[in-house]
């Protein structure tokens, strides 16, 4: 597995690459959590991780010019449907970059949003907990490079 943080270039090696997004509320360290899960699972691809370390810093421009790029995008906590259509619209239109969602079950306020999410934008899945999560972006992942010519 590779892991490109910023503000490191991200040059594409034509593997599987996965963005690394939250909504800014996510849990310390989850970042590190989601590397140790893909690691165990035998992830061969790039892991893009926006804000390594203390998780401080807006690296919107180093996002905006390689969301684009990315095999798929990690949402990790959500603050609701308007912020995934706003994301989608923004830097997902037009592109071939899944958009993979997991809100965090343990915390009151994200069980709404997940069952907000379900209910207004229905072709959106949506995993519960952060090990599902990497688990339906490992599925998403597998199943693009199956299906590559």
């Amino acid at each position: 597995m590779r892991l490109v943080e910023y503000p490191e270039h991200y040059a594409s090696d034509g593997n599987p690459s996965l963005y690394l997004a939250c909504s800014g509320t996510g849990r310390p360290g989850w970042q590190n959590n989601v590397i140790t899960l893909l690691d165990s699972a035998g992830f061969t691809g790039t892991v893009l991780n926006p804000q390594p370390g203390t998780g401080t810093g807006t690296p919107f421009g180093w996002q905006e010019h390689n969301l684009r790029r990315f095999s798929a995008v990690l949402l990790w906590r959500p603050q609701g449907a308007q912020q995934v259509r706003d994301f989608q619209q923004r830097f997902l239109h037009r592109s071939r970059t899944a958009l993979v969602v997991g809100c965090d079950l343990d915390d009151r306020a994200q069980r709404f949003i997940r069952a907000e999410l379900l209910g207004t934008i229905p072709r959106l899945a949506v995993a519960s907990g952060l090990a599902a999560t990497v688990r339906a972006a490992l599925d998403h992942l597998n199943a693009q490079s199956t299906t590559r010519p």
